[in-house]
């Protein structure tokens, strides 16, 4: 008897199987058509105005000592209160702050100062937590449901995790185990329709011609799952901060910067009331920037060979040399710029 005989006499012994229920789909009424795709839609909603939309995931990052975390706090206690952040207007919604670095008394202090810089009173719907128990661990689906449920609870439109390290434990952020964090903080924002922000730190320096958003720290998942990722920096000492975007998925965030101003509590080293001032600042650095130079630089010096734009380029900017490359690279694709041929095989640009 044959292989094929065997199995085929072992079918029939044991007769036809018995009949299953089909298997429900669980992704049945998720599958959208182009249908759903043309239908109406509100509008893009931001909580600060060209910042951070609703349900969005975002990072504020930097170098330790640069008021990354401050001026947040000074972001949410703006939104909280409906008063406008460095001239930008805000939805007025309640705000949920957790702070897995800082501890219970400095968040107290910090908090009261901040509300206090913008005259905000303590009915203002401003909620935090502070190094709650049992910790947040962004891994855990079922920690992010709990954390959605408190979102809602409170009709929270903006909520800051102070950091993102803090909520992967055990997770090598350098590794593809940050996918998953990432992929359940990004469903948290959807889940919610909050803007999400996590605080993060910045990735030591490379040198100059590296790509903005390499001074990220950790994996590349960790950027690409973003809507915006804005780097804080400051000059040792300074009260001054700049703030940039190295990735954006929505509208453009030209530079910008503030100033810090604060109070002690009279005879002491506490602070009583703290905020930030817009400080009016040139942008040389940001893709935008660096886009209308390149215009510039090639309407005057027509026909200029890439290693002459580039050069003119960096005199000007202070974007590294393969940020600006893409730019023009960009400008050609978009047909601002166009390229013609010069001599040796040089291409040149001019504008279109």
């Amino acid at each position: 008897m044959s292989y094929m005989q065997a199995f085929e006499q072992q079918v029939f012994e044991a007769g036809a199987p018995p009949e299953q229920e089909p298997m429900s789909d669980p992704w049945e009424g998720q599958i959208f058509s182009l249908r759903d795709a043309f239908k109406p839609r509100d509008p893009l909603l931001f909580i600060i105005n060209g910042l951070w939309p609703a349900g969005s995931l975002s990072i504020v990052y930097g170098a330790p000592g640069t008021l990354k975390s401050m001026i947040l706090g000074h972001a949410a206690v703006c939104v909280a209160a409906g008063v406008s952040f460095l001239g930008r207007e805000v939805r007025q919604s309640p705000v949920l702050w957790i702070d897995l670095d800082n501890g219970k008394r400095r968040s107290h202090e910090r908090f009261e100062a901040l509300a206090r810089g913008i005259g905000a009173d303590e009915g203002v719907p401003f909620y935090y937590m502070s190094m709650p128990t049992p910790w947040l661990n962004a891994g855990n689906p079922s920690d992010i449901k709990l954390l959605a449920e408190r979102i809602r609870e409170r009709g929270a439109k903006l909520v800051i995790i102070d950091n993102l390290g803090l909520v992967s434990p055990g997770a090598d952020e350098n590794s593809d185990q940050m996918i998953q964090i990432m992929a359940n903080l990004r469903l948290l924002a959807e889940e919610t329709g909050a803007a999400i922000i996590l605080i993060h730190h910045q990735r030591k320096s490379s040198g100059n011609n590296t790509r903005a958003g390499e001074a990220l720290r950790g994996h590349s998942s960790i950027e690409g799952a973003l809507d915006l990722a804005l780097l804080v920096e400051r000059e040792e000492g300074s009260p001054a901060v700049q703030i940039r975007s190295t990735k954006t998925r929505d509208v453009d965030v030209p530079l910008f910067a503030a100033e810090f101003l604060y109070e002690h509590r009279p005879g002491t080293d506490e602070l009583w009331a703290v905020g930030f001032q817009k400080v009016e600042i040139q942008d040389d650095s940001s893709p935008a920037a660096i886009e209308k130079a390149l215009l510039g630089i090639v309407e005057d010096h027509p026909r200029l060979t890439q290693k002459e734009v580039l050069n003119f380029a960096k005199s000007e900017l202070q974007g590294g040399v393969n940020l600006i490359r893409n730019v023009l690279k960009k400008m050609v694709k978009n047909k601002q710029l166009k390229t013609e041929a010069g001599l040796r095989g040089a291409i040149l640009y001019v504008v279109n």
